[in-house]
């Protein structure tokens, strides 16, 4: 069953995740926003490896989209629902290790925004998960 926090949590997190993705997208287009990210360490514009990471999160972020919208019943049908309660808890504690980062980071601005949002969204999933 489905609870009204969780559905609002997987909002949240859904939310966060297609900001998250459209920040990284960003990142990979060159724009600008490097010294917002990698622990504040690279230049405004990252170098190509870098912005290839950011690439690849785009699609992690995806991926977790699609397990939010599986466990809360947005989407049906997926025919390894234990795999997406793994893939909810993997996610959680990934952005767990992602505060504790942005927490660390050289960037006053990574500390600033990015760390609320990756602590915001893990206790969304946090949420999620134990069907709170």
């Amino acid at each position: 069953m489905v609870t009204v926090l969780s559905t609002l949590s997987a909002g949240v997190a859904i939310i966060i995740f297609i900001g998250m993705g459209i920040f990284q997208l960003l990142l990979a287009l060159g724009k600008p926003y490097g010294k917002m990210s990698y622990g504040g360490r690279q230049e405004a514009v990252l170098p190509t490896k870098y912005r290839i990471l950011s690439g690849l999160a785009i699609f992690i972020f995806i991926l977790a989209i699609g397990a939010v919208a599986f466990k809360v019943e947005w989407l049906t049908g997926f025919p390894v629902p234990d795999l997406v309660n793994l893939a909810i808890w993997v996610f959680a504690f990934y952005l767990v290790l992602n505060t504790l980062a942005n927490v660390t980071s050289l960037s006053k601005q990574e500390k600033m925004y990015m760390t609320p949002i990756s602590l915001i969204g893990s206790l969304c999933l946090f949420i999620i998960a134990l069907g709170l």
